[in-house]
């Protein structure tokens, strides 16, 4: 009966017995039994001052556009314009804009451009044939292992995937890895197995387009210099360092009269107008450049050198049997997606890619 009484009355009138206050403070502790809800009411009204204001005509007319119409009725001079603070915060308004890796892609390949290079294009899928062996790099290398490389099958018939309309080609790049052919080398000294040569693979390196834009220059085409930005693609495991699909800016000038210097001048040229105008080079080991170089840019804000990419000359294993002679080839290939982190303050190569539209969104316009 005391539980039904407090369910039907208001609390506020309520008036208990010494007996029955004890027991709703023991019910009171209890679970699930006694609520004790607290409420306030507030009651409001006019002052005199207030009433004689509801009375009267509170509305302001005040001017929103500046209008033609109000200049040339000179409404300005006898109406108030209404404020604005310019400190508020408004919603943010964002426009379209290329991706910020795509920007910096543009812009080096107008670099390329500018000093007179000529792109070079290929596609994603290539022969074992064209991105190593052409390349001199031994059929036993660890770059051919399935955990380096993305590898998809066979190439069809037999030798048709590799020689395509250069033919004189493939024997050799044979003879060369066997023996050195008339390279000055002895070779790797090891049988070539042609079935390995046609394993089809996801590129590991754009370096294949400068052995496949070699083996259709003629000796009056020279000099000349090519370059490409493009994706290559690893067995890699994803991590803050490392991506198993990225971008490499590889280049090439073939030119009798070509050296180590001219090199390194192409790429102090380069990375000055990639905001890094202190360029040097450190001895290095690569299978098909010799010599071999790291090539390092000095930061300016970390004041530190910092490795953004490899070069060197191709050797005549390389070179020889895809033009047919003998000549200085300089080539690099640098990390596109380091020179960009660098240049965003990224720390984690991932975040260039993430699906974040915020980030891509506030993320500062590549302007060097």
């Amino acid at each position: 009966k005391k539980i039904s009484k407090l369910k039907t009355q208001r609390i506020a009138k309520i008036e208990l017995s010494k007996n029955e206050q004890q027991t709703v403070d023991e019910l009171a502790k209890r679970k699930q039994i006694i609520k004790k809800i607290a409420q306030k009411t507030k009651t409001i009204t006019l002052t005199e001052v207030g009433k004689k204001l509801t009375e009267s005509d509170l509305k302001i007319h005040v001017i929103e556009h500046l209008t033609p119409e109000v200049l040339q009725k000179g409404l300005w001079k006898t109406q108030p314009l209404r404020p604005y603070d310019v400190t508020v915060s408004v919603p943010p308004i964002s426009g379209g804009k290329r991706h910020f890796v795509n920007q910096a892609m543009e812009y080096i390949k107008q670099i390329w451009l500018d000093l007179g290079f000529k792109e070079m294009t290929g596609d994603y899928v290539q022969t074992s044939f064209w991105n190593l062996d052409a390349l001199y790099i031994p059929q036993d290398h660890p770059a051919r292992q399935m955990q380096d490389t993305f590898f998809i099958g066979k190439g069809g018939e037999k030798g048709k995937p590799m020689l395509g309309s250069l033919p004189k080609i493939f024997p050799k790049i044979k003879g060369t890895h066997e023996h050195g052919a008339d390279t000055g080398s002895l070779g790797w000294q090891a049988p070539w197995s042609e079935e390995e040569a046609q394993k089809l693979l996801l590129r590991t390196h754009t370096t294949v387009l400068s052995a496949q834009t070699l083996a259709k220059l003629k000796k009056e085409d020279l000099p000349a210099k090519f370059f490409n930005v493009g994706t290559v693609f690893r067995n890699e495991a994803l991590d803050w360092s490392h991506l198993f699909e990225f971008n490499q800016v590889d280049g090439i000038v073939i030119d009798p009269n070509a050296n180590l210097k001219h090199l390194k001048g192409y790429l102090r040229e380069f990375f000055g107008k990639m905001g890094y105008p202190n360029v040097r080079m450190r001895p290095a080991h690569f299978p098909y450049t010799e010599p071999s170089v790291e090539v390092d840019v000095f930061h300016p804000v970390k004041k530190t050198w910092i490795e953004l990419g490899g070069a060197g000359i191709f050797r005549p294993e390389v070179v020889k049997p895809l033009l047919g002679y003998d000549v200085p080839v300089l080539a690099w290939g640098l990390g596109l997606e380091r020179i960009v982190s660098e240049y965003f303050g990224i720390t984690d190569l991932r975040d260039l890619y993430k699906n974040d539209l915020k980030q891509m969104k506030e993320m500062k316009l590549w302007m060097k």
